[in-house]
């Protein structure tokens, strides 16, 4: 893998950001990788969920994250949505089924789900 990096998938379309209190539909993710270092620089091409404005965020991920954007690209699947919280150095994620999530959210369930 060289500098300028980029994993993306036709299934993998789902992810979702949480960054400085905004929410974001992210449509693709550029990473500078550089061999050895422990963070690079990643660039989300994104819209933010209140006003569908496009928006590129260029941040700092550590190799963790680098590594999860990677496998979460490789799943190949509809059905998984990738959500992401990104505070400074500090990112927290998970992987939702889309169908589960659709089915929570249906009928007469007063369930809400916040991220």
């Amino acid at each position: 893998m060289g500098a300028g990096t980029e994993f993306s998938s036709e299934n993998a379309r789902h992810v979702i950001l949480r960054h400085e209190d905004k929410l974001y539909y992210v449509r693709r993710v550029s990473v500078n990788f550089c061999e050895g270092e422990t963070t690079h620089r990643a660039t989300f091409h994104a819209r933010r969920a209140l006003d569908y404005k496009c928006e590129d965020l260029d941040l700092e991920i550590t190799r963790k994250l680098y590594n999860v954007l990677v496998e979460y690209a490789r799943l190949d699947s509809f059905d998984q949505i990738l959500i992401l919280q990104i505070d400074g150095k500090d990112s927290k994620w998970c992987l939702i089924s889309e169908n589960w999530f659709k089915q929570c959210g249906s009928g007469n369930n007063p369930n809400k789900y916040i991220i």
